[in-house]
């Protein structure tokens, strides 16, 4: 009971001052309803008064709308920068209601009519008019504009409890320009019905929550009989499970046995397979040996039909024979008298004689020329092989000198650590002689002897790779047999052999790509290329260089290709050297001993041996960029 009259007590205060004015009928026949409504938007910025409407700073008047961008439009045309109370009136479309707390007056569309109360909510204590359009929510209005369709006027609602609480004043003016007073006792009644109501739906609600209760009571009830034939379920389960425990033991059991009639089986089952294979050998034997025999008859029965054949020949001779001699008789006869003729085509003959002869001595002469340059190409082809066995030599050395100094420098270690370690020995040995030994010493000694050790190792490990690498790089030099390798490993062999020429001339080396690609081509004519590509770099690209670089990236493509791509930063080429690099004895450093034999030995390895391609691209400057594919297996 409290409660509701408290309700109705604030119910009461709400509307105690809630007047509804309406204006001199504005019929929307003679004007448009929002030209109306701008018109008493006008007329409320006079008739109401804002707190801070007396500061000098404040020069503008702020009117927000909210949810009609039209209407806006429609204000700033009519009323924007016209001046009110010494104020220019500014209009603002708001998107957002907190934005509307900077406002003056914050006209409500009536589109967002759903939201008035959370709009009051958030423009309290803001100082600022709240305007709507055809709100049903009176208690959150403070002016509420009203179209009355029916009789075609637009009216407007002033609740003047929230103008007053928000600290605004209304002249009486406004309210004189219509209306009536909402009767307090019309309120009352509207909020007893709806107490009413409330009272109504309550007591409705507490009969379905003892109902939902009750229900909840049964659900109990039956969820504790459930538990129980849960647990007598749960110990019938148990006994089940150790019942099945049993049975898979004697299954268990039973599949040893199975697996041991298994293996039993496979045995069998390999010993036929083995004598399968042998009568299958046996069998193609037995073929290949019908074969033959088969092959032997049919040249047999060729060789009979041949020997048909010849003796058909030969009674066909004796018969020719006979009819030539019938002939020989005829031009015996004939040859009396063709004597006569024969004379004179002596002449003619002598003639032709010395012409043939003439021709004779012209064939002489150009057979001598001919054999002089076929002799000549003979020379030049040795001389490009002695020149190819040479390059080859030429870079076998290289990695030959390559490895030398590779090979000192752990040797050099080596010495050093082992002397030291001697001297270390000579003293400890002295003081042991003198009785002056003392345990720091002997210490130290073996630490220093450790270490000795590890340098020692370390060092003649990386002698015995070296070693091994130059091994397997200069072997496959010479033989050039095809064999099975991973080509990353291989590459990576080959370029620590060419390590110690790329120090000298301050060239960094570094590779990218898979890590494993296993190919089957011929490793030393590989190797001869990778050295003849560095060793070019070394003497043409990084000439007048402090520093270089050089790369090897690998992949493999989508038909199991290998390409290798092989660049350096250097001095770059032109076109004219793109255009003959691979021609022989084509060099630009022929003044300084290049043979030009080079890039055209790669080429020809490349693309006869190692069955690839080969294409480069270089810009002056820019370095140089060698695509190499290699199939990933030799076709014989």
């Amino acid at each position: 009971m409290n409660k509701t009259r408290v309700l109705i007590r604030k119910s009461l205060l709400m509307f105690f001052c809630f007047v509804i004015c309406t204006s001199i009928p504005i019929f929307a026949q003679q004007l448009g309803s929002e030209q109306v409504k701008v018109a008493f938007i006008y007329n409320f910025i006079k008739h109401v008064s804002w707190n801070d409407e007396a500061k000098n700073d404040k020069k503008q008047f702020i009117i927000g709308v909210y949810g009609d961008d039209e209407f806006a439009g429609l204000l700033k045309n009519k009323l924007s920068k016209r001046v009110i109370k010494n104020k220019i009136i500014v209009v603002k479309i708001i998107r957002n209601i907190q934005e509307g707390r900077k406002t003056d007056l914050f006209f409500s569309a009536s589109n967002r009519n759903v939201e008035i109360a959370n709009i009051a909510s958030t423009l309290r204590s803001s100082d600022t008019l709240l305007i709507t359009d055809n709100s049903a929510d009176k208690h959150s209005v403070m002016i509420n504009l009203v179209n009355d369709l029916e009789k075609s006027v637009i009216r407007f609602e002033v609740n003047k409890s929230n103008i007053v609480f928000e600290g605004l004043k209304i002249s009486t003016d406004l309210l004189m320009l219509g209306g009536t007073e909402l009767d307090v006792a019309t309120l009352y009644r509207e909020t007893e019905v709806a107490l009413h109501v409330i009272r109504t739906r309550e007591i409705t609600l507490n009969q379905k929550l003892i109902e939902q209760q009750n229900q909840i009571t049964s659900t109990i009830n039956k969820l504790d009989a459930l538990n129980k034939d849960l647990t007598f379920r749960e110990e019938v389960a148990g006994r089940r499970k150790q019942e099945l425990n049993v049975l898979k033991d004697d299954i268990e059991q039973q599949q040893r046995s199975i697996k041991d009639k298994e293996l039993q089986l496979e045995k069998v089952a390999t010993q036929l397979k083995v004598a399968k294979n042998n009568l299958e050998r046996q069998q193609s034997s037995v073929n290949n040996k019908e074969q033959e025999n088969l092959a032997m008859a049919e040249k047999i029965s060729t060789n009979k039909d041949i020997l048909l054949q010849q003796q058909q020949q030969i009674s066909d001779q004796g018969v020719q024979l006979n009819q030539k001699n019938e002939e020989l008789e005829e031009r015996k006869e004939r040859i009396d008298k063709q004597r006569f003729y024969l004379i004179l085509m002596a002449i003619f003959i002598t003639l032709l004689v010395v012409i043939s002869g003439l021709v004779v001595l012209l064939f002489v002469k150009n057979r001598r020329t001919t054999r002089k340059l076929s002799h000549t190409l003979e020379n030049l082809q040795k001389m490009q092989k002695q020149l190819i066995q040479s390059e080859k030599m030429a870079s076998l050395g290289t990695l030959t000198a390559g490895v030398a100094h590779e090979i000192n420098t752990p040797l050099g270690i080596a010495v050093t650590s082992t002397s030291s370690a001697l001297e270390s020995t000579q003293k400890i040995r002295e003081h042991f002689e003198q009785n002056k030994i003392t345990r720091s010493e002997m210490e130290n000694y073996f630490d220093g002897m450790e270490k000795a050790s590890n340098l020692n190792t370390n060092a003649l490990e990386r002698v015995i790779e070296l070693l091994n690498n130059f091994k397997q790089v200069a072997a496959d030099q010479m033989v050039g047999e095809e064999r099975e390798i991973d080509l990353v490993h291989y590459i990576e062999e080959v370029m620590s052999t060419l390590s110690a020429e790329m120090k000298r001339f301050r060239v960094n080396y570094q590779y990218s790509g898979v890590s494993e690609f296993i190919i089957s081509t011929i490793p030393g004519a590989l190797a001869q290329v990778l050295t003849n590509l560095v060793t070019n770099a070394l003497k043409h690209a990084f000439e007048d260089k402090n520093v270089g670089n050089i790369s090897i990236e690998l992949s493999k493509t989508k038909d199991n290709t290998a390409m290798i791509v092989f660049k350096d930063d250097g001095q770059g080429m032109t076109q004219h050297v793109l255009d003959n690099i691979f021609e022989p004895f084509f060099t630009t450093k022929r003044n300084s001993g290049g043979t030009g034999l080079g890039m055209n030995i790669v080429y020809n390895i490349i693309s006869q041996k190692l069955q690839g391609t080969i294409k480069i691209e270089s810009k002056l400057e820019q370095g140089a960029n060698f695509y190499i594919t290699l199939p990933s297996k030799l076709t014989s």
